[in-house]
């Protein structure tokens, strides 16, 4: 079929996403927006999604052609990884009470969505570019806003439906059709709130503050919710008791102060169709009716306002080119070579000023912070003298190996960069440079990053332990560094910060986490292992991790190829 120059059939075949979103043009219209012309920048933005480089090709396996492949976006192809992984929430109906079965569930739905949505679209949702190109056209405000939100909207719905598929599944098979069709309800409303609540987190703090400042307000607001997620999911595991582990006999123990736990309001329309009415129940259901109605509002009063107040990112000046002592310190001892230490600056100073780059990485860091504190509350006991000390020393010990779960996220992020159309002078090297960058590249980010936060991490293990620890958290280090090198090897394949990110590939970090962490927990086991069983194991992974590790940051990455983007 003869195809026009932007690429496309000339008879354009409707999107599914589209054809529902049809539907919904009345409430849009009520709400002030020009469908029609939302409706086109949605399309758009959809279809330059699915023009995006694929990260796994998908024809070599199925015999698919180029041209029948190309216009498929990797993200809708990637979400049935969501759904096996999901899988493991069906555990939950070996417990017969159906608020914890629940608890767990959207407990688990929030977490992921609004991690998703902090990390991976937030660059999508402070996009300032739209309000120049599309803003200074004849669109409103409020059509701009509201189709910035429902393309960010469609993606995290459709990561929803496949987080969910089991549990819905078998909530039907399990307590009904009733049962099943109130989750399925739920959980879209559950995808709407994380939507709503990112929104009005952002309208709130740009209709405040302008300038530089604005942008670490909004980094500071991106690490809250994230540390909140985590802290909440901790809350409402103590609203529950086991009254017979044998059994798996749970009994809901709610305390005045769960009211404010808003993923308890989720669970309470399950209690009143299994147990029948209750007080509790009536109350949760009101709070949440009131609480959807008042993010509704909040909405419609702030999603205009988001737009008009974007250009103030772009206002005030930004950090300076500075270096500060311990920029220059580290890479004059860790860089001998001086167009690796040229690079090395690069990394630091670039990473430093982009506001993508902390708006991605910085919620994860913070989440690192958050579980060493609720491993020290779970180990935490009374002495026999009336002190305090920590239970399990020997599992405590390897808290720092929590800085391995920012891995992932960071060597997918060091690939993208709002500043990408430079990365040409990437090509201008006539030598292959490539190693030199990428050495460099990692020295940068483990001084700046990895290595602030397990120095921070050892430093609390140290104070309620003696120094006889300090070979294992040194080999906790070296195994950080190598990890996130053998990383970097695998994730990289262009130049470093030489891509634009895109929504297609938002889950990318996401996927990979849950990969990683499979993979890192058997290395960890087996680090466990060695230095605890084998006589002199601590030190013998101490030379052979120094050995690998000098090899790695001095000649590692010489004859590595990066391609331009």
């Amino acid at each position: 079929m003869m195809r026009n120059v932007f690429g496309g059939s000339q008879k354009q075949e409707v999107s599914f996403f589209i054809k529902i979103i049809r539907k919904l043009a009345p409430v849009y219209r009520r709400l002030g927006v020009d469908y029609p012309i939302m409706e086109k920048i949605i399309d758009t933005k959809l279809l330059m999604d699915s023009r995006q480089e694929k990260v796994i090709p998908t024809n070599s396996m199925w015999g698919n052609s180029k041209e029948e492949d190309e216009d498929k976006n990797a993200f809708f192809q990637s979400l049935w990884a969501y759904a096996l992984i999901s899988l493991i929430l069906l555990f939950v109906f070996a417990i017969d009470n159906i608020q914890f079965q629940y608890t767990v569930f959207f407990s688990f739905i929030f977490i992921m969505l609004l991690s998703t949505l902090i990390a991976n679209f937030s660059s999508i949702l402070l996009e300032t570019k739209d309000q120049i190109l599309i803003g200074t056209k004849p669109v409103s405000s409020r059509t701009l806003s509201a189709a910035k939100a429902t393309h960010v909207f469609i993606y995290l719905i459709s990561l929803t439906l496949a987080l969910s598929v089991p549990m819905v599944v078998g909530t039907f098979f399990i307590h009904g059709i009733l049962a099943g069709l109130l989750a399925i309800l739920l959980t879209v409303v559950a995808s709407i709130w994380c939507l709503l609540l990112t929104i009005i987190t952002y309208a709130t703090v740009l209709k405040r503050f302008n300038g530089e400042k604005l942008k670490n307000i909004i980094a500071y607001s991106q690490i809250g919710i994230s540390v909140f997620t985590v802290i909440g999911y901790q809350v409402m595991n103590q609203a529950f008791q086991f009254i017979n582990p044998s059994m798996l006999a749970i009994e809901l123990n709610l305390q005045w102060w769960h009211i404010f736990v808003f993923p308890l309001w989720f669970v309470a329309p399950f209690g009143l169709l299994e147990n029948g009415f209750s007080l509790t129940y009536l109350v949760y259901i009101v709070l949440l009716i009131g609480g959807t109605a008042a993010l509704a509002v909040l909405y419609y009063f702030n999603s205009d306002k988001l737009e008009a107040n974007l250009q103030k990112l772009e206002s005030g000046e930004g950090d300076t080119d500075k270096r500060s002592w311990y920029e220059t310190l580290s890479s004059k001892c860790l860089c001998w070579d001086k167009k690796e230490r040229g690079y090395y600056h690069f990394t630091w100073q670039l990473t430093k000023n982009e506001r993508e780059f902390k708006t991605r990485l910085y919620p994860s860091l913070a989440t690192i912070f958050v579980f060493p504190i609720i491993l020290i509350g779970s180990t935490y006991q009374l002495t026999e003298d009336g002190g305090v000390g920590i239970n399990q020393l020997s599992v405590f010990k390897y808290m720092p190996y929590y800085a391995l779960l920012v891995i992932p996220m960071l060597a997918v992020s060091v690939k993208y960069s709002k500043n990408f159309k430079g990365s040409w002078i990437f090509g201008m090297r006539s030598e292959n440079h490539a190693g030199v960058f990428i050495r460099g590249m990692i020295k940068a980010l483990i001084m700046k990053l990895l290595f602030p936060i397990y120095l921070v991490l050892s430093s609390v293990v140290l104070v309620f332990s003696d120094l006889e620890i300090l070979p294992a958290l040194l080999n906790g280090l070296l195994l950080v560094i190598l990890i996130f090198s053998i990383e970097v090897k695998r994730t990289i394949q262009t130049f470093p910060f030489s891509k634009r990110y895109n929504a297609s590939e938002a889950n990318q970090g996401c996927f990979a986490t849950v990969i990683f962490i499979a993979i890192t927990g058997i290395v960890a086991v087996g680090m466990f292992a060695i230095q605890e069983l084998v006589p002199f194991g601590v030190y013998i992974l101490m030379v052979t991790l120094l050995a690998i590790d000098g090899w790695i940051l001095t000649k590692g990455f010489d004859k590595i190829t990066l391609k331009m983007d």
